[in-house]
């Protein structure tokens, strides 16, 4: 687990340190390999940036495995100024089922007894040394391995340029450039926020449904997609219908006056009820407008006019009075009344004109 700012817990690493037979293989590496890159003291990638912080030994166990982790070294700081929890400099692991010695190394087991011999008889490690340094890299390269297909482990290694891009290619934003706009100016919408929803994004055609999850999720507030919104379009010359033109059928082609009354062009979207701070922040000009404007270009496009209606919740509807702290605007939150509102008040209607 991590504690506050995505940092792990030390008390973590404290008992992985006193006991690491309680911990399997691939995650105590994974603990230990995130907290050096917390401290951000190596420069260098790969196995090349773990080998030099956690070591890797070859057991001479013989028996059967207990656990995945034989013994767990570690190596502190010496810093008198550092509060807190001692720093570890550097570690040393011995796995049971890795390397190449032991009952599943890769040598013939004659190997590990000789070995063992010499250092329980002679005192001797240097043959033991030498495998060592060879184990260390490959048991570096295995983990990195096992790591590398594993796409939330990337992504918590690398929040920027690994795992995250492919989740927003599904989306429709794999290019810096068209995540910057979405970062961008007012109503800022960070990419994860997008990466949450990137299979609903893919989706074409977006279902009302889809859209009204997407919206409630990123808002945290009710949003209900009302589809099918009529409303009168001016026609053009050259399609309306006159004397001494082209033939019009009736039923058909034919026109009479200078615009038409359609309702698949045009969807309204109700926001709320709200509470005062999250209606002044969906009126236009506001962050949530901003970003509201957003979701639905990156959501459908151009394809559809939007008619944005929040909702402001009753005990929140207050009449307009002189002297009022902020200014009222007027057709967004002025209300006459002379007594407190019985209902939600969704008068405040307009389109975003980000999308135009």
């Amino acid at each position: 687990m991590r504690a506050a700012l995505g940092r792990f817990d030390p008390g973590l690493i404290e008992q992985l340190v006193e006991a690491p037979y309680r911990f399997e293989f691939f995650q105590a590496v994974r603990l230990l390999d995130g907290l050096f890159r917390d401290e951000g003291t190596e420069r260098r990638h790969g196995a090349d940036a773990l080998s030099a912080r956690i070591r890797f030994r070859n057991t001479l166990h013989q028996g059967f495995a207990p656990a995945e982790i034989e013994a767990l070294e570690a190596w502190r700081h010496d810093d008198e100024s550092h509060v807190g929890p001692p720093r570890l400099r550097k570690v040393e692991i011995t796995p049971y089922a890795i390397g190449l010695l032991g009952v599943h190394g890769a040598l013939p087991a004659h190997y590990t007894e000789r070995i063992s011999e010499r250092e329980r008889i002679h005192r001797d490690r240097a043959a033991r040394a030498l495998l060592d340094i060879f184990a260390n890299r490959a048991v570096a390269q295995f983990y990195l391995a096992w790591k590398k297909y594993r796409l939330p482990l990337q992504y918590e290694s690398d929040r920027r340029n690994r795992f995250l891009p492919l989740v927003l290619s599904v989306a429709g934003l794999g290019f810096d450039a068209l995540r910057e706009r979405m970062r961008d100016g007012a109503g800022r919408i960070e990419d994860e926020a997008i990466a949450r929803v990137a299979t609903l994004l893919s989706q074409r055609p977006l279902s009302a449904k889809a859209l009204e999850r997407i919206l409630a999720g990123h808002f945290r507030v009710p949003v209900r997609v009302e589809q099918f919104v009529g409303a009168w379009y001016a026609l053009p010359d050259d399609q309306r219908t006159t004397l001494g033109g082209r033939n019009a059928l009736l039923g058909r082609t034919a026109l009479s006056g200078e615009r038409v009354w359609q309702r698949n062009l045009k969807v309204r979207i109700h926001v709320g009820p709200l509470a005062a701070a999250d209606y002044h922040a969906f009126l236009p000009g506001g962050d949530s407008a901003a970003a509201l404007a957003k979701l639905l270009l990156l959501a459908t496009g151009h394809q559809f006019e939007y008619e944005i209606r929040p909702s402001l919740r009753a005990v929140d509807v207050r009449p307009a009075a002189l002297g009022a702290d902020s200014p009222p605007r007027l057709g967004r939150d002025v209300f006459l009344a002379s007594r407190l509102s019985a209902c939600d008040r969704d008068d405040a209607v307009y389109s975003p004109g980000a999308l135009h």
